[in-house]
């Protein structure tokens, strides 16, 4: 399977969750330490041997569990998911879900704090891109490269809460909402 491919098929996968996550109960502890530092291998080496096996576990694993919700948000990252051509905008875009979830596991306390939530998700990202570069120096995003001055900066975390819409609101779905 392309990386693309197991891009959008973890992306499709998301959709349903709740009824996957009825049918098992909690994460373990064994699993969430497996999240976490596969989720850091991946930010380390996104294209290294293995590493397709891995993001297929972590993405069925988090649409499973009913014990970690991990939520993403409209932000800067979405250009990610566009399907233009790109090797690895859709791999990226995974990415920030296993960070977010690595930080709930991390850091149950502040599963409410919205803007550390998606931070986490981006700088996981971030990690990513960083590594993804030094072995494919032409697969450059300015959103990413601008992400990255933010950090560089301090003002990453600014850059967050300015720019995810509507995460730190509670909404009801409504007819015509992605599930």
């Amino acid at each position: 399977m392309t990386l693309q491919a197991l891009a959008l098929t973890s992306l499709i996968a998301l959709a349903a969750p709740a009824q996957v996550a009825a049918e098992r109960g909690p994460s373990t502890s064994a699993e969430r330490t497996r999240a976490v530092e596969t989720t850091r291998r991946l930010e380390r080496d996104p294209l290294g041997s293995g590493a397709g096996k891995d993001r297929r576990w972590l993405v069925q694993w988090i649409v499973e569990i009913p014990d970690i919700e991990v939520k993403g948000c409209s932000g800067p990252l979405d250009v990610l998911k566009q399907d233009d051509g790109s090797r690895y905008g859709r791999v990226l875009y995974v990415q920030s879900m296993f960070g977010i979830a690595a930080f709930l596991i991390e850091h149950p306390r502040d599963k409410d704090d919205w803007v550390q939530v998606q931070l986490a998700g981006v700088e996981s990202v971030l990690r990513a891109y960083r590594s993804l570069l030094s072995s494919e120096p032409g697969a450059r995003w300015k959103e990413l490269d601008l992400l990255a001055e933010a950090r560089r900066q301090g003002k990453l975390r600014e850059v967050i809460e300015e720019t995810m819409e509507g995460c730190g609101q509670e909404r009801v779905q409504g007819p015509g909402d992605p599930i």
